[in-house]
């Protein structure tokens, strides 16, 4: 119960792991609470740098129908291989509209980033010689670059709003 009204006052940073709430631990939910940004974020962070292993093993726990787990399957092969990134799309639209309002720009954020990729990677396939191929790949890596840095710069902002809304709240 104390960690419970710890967490609502002062955020999930500051509760040592045994004590994060539900709805705070390493499987996202959509439980709408003063968790709910960090820890999509985080859990986003953590699966661009997960490896296959760690893919493998959170998509078999995240097996089921519910939209949340959709969405979390959707950030894990968002990250893995462009065989994946159909499957990732189709999990986003089918999840985004039953997330937590304050969520759905964040997986909106991270579709658009996934279709943006999607597109490239249909039109390197689609190079005629392998010199353009070179150039579209140049292409391709920089625009890459260019939407994580896009991503990093949201998910700071996000992490900026999120203490806002921590302090607002530690004050009522």
């Amino acid at each position: 119960m104390i960690a419970a009204i710890l967490a609502v006052v002062t955020g999930c940073q500051s509760l040592p792991e045994q004590a994060v709430p539900r709805g705070c631990g390493e499987i996202p939910r959509f439980a709408d609470n003063v968790c709910l940004l960090d820890t999509w974020v985080a859990f986003g962070l953590e699966s661009q740098r997960g490896d296959a292993m760690w893919r493998q093993t959170h998509l078999r726990a995240l097996k089921g129908m519910q939209p949340e787990r959709k969405a979390a399957r959707a950030v894990v092969l968002g990250e893995g291989s462009p065989a994946e990134w159909a499957q990732a799309s189709e999990l986003y639209k089918a999840s985004i509209d039953e997330a937590p309002p304050r969520l759905q720009p964040l997986l909106r954020q991270w579709l658009n980033a996934l279709e943006a990729r999607r597109r490239l990677e249909s039109q390197s396939a689609a190079a005629p010689t392998a010199a353009a191929s070179g150039g579209q790949m140049q292409a391709l890596k920089r625009e890459n670059q260019r939407l994580k840095q896009q991503l990093e710069t949201v998910s700071a902002k996000l992490e900026a709003l999120t203490d806002i809304e921590r302090t607002i709240n530690a004050r009522e």
